[in-house]
């Protein structure tokens, strides 16, 4: 499959690598964008470069407006959101939590694979059947 490049985000280094509750993914912005296009999947490293995503390992980053020069720091493990400024003031830094029970990236050959969602289609829901109480039929 060929794709096109992500240029707005970079993922630039796994910081932590293997250490509980500091395993981070670091992603800096270059471009302002809407983080409702973008995610992370986990997925193999192939010999040629590419990866082929694992099964069910996906994290959407949700909306939210990111500018040049802010940093996305993706822990795997559990924690809550938070916002601050880079150390230059001026930038903003983002810091995620994805909720892994175990840390993922000790083995090197497992890679984040940063994604942006370009078209979508959703089912639009049947209509409500009817429910059945406690003493139904």
């Amino acid at each position: 499959m060929i794709v096109e490049s992500i240029n707005e985000l970079r993922i630039v280094s796994i910081l932590d690598r293997g250490e509980p509750n500091k395993e981070t993914i670091a992603i800096q912005v270059n471009e302002a964008v809407n983080m409702g296009q973008f995610g992370v999947m986990l997925g193999q490293r192939g010999t040629d470069g590419t990866a082929v995503p694992y099964f069910d390992q996906l994290l959407w980053f949700g909306d939210g407006v990111v500018k040049s020069g802010d940093w996305l720091f993706v822990f795997t493990g559990s924690g809550t959101a938070k916002r601050g400024k880079a150390l230059n003031g001026v930038n903003d830094v983002f810091s995620i939590f994805w909720g892994k029970p175990t840390t993922v990236f000790a083995d090197p050959l497992v890679v984040p694979i940063l994604f942006r969602v370009d078209a979508v289609d959703v089912l639009m829901p049947p209509a409500n059947l009817p429910q059945l109480g406690k003493g139904g039929p």
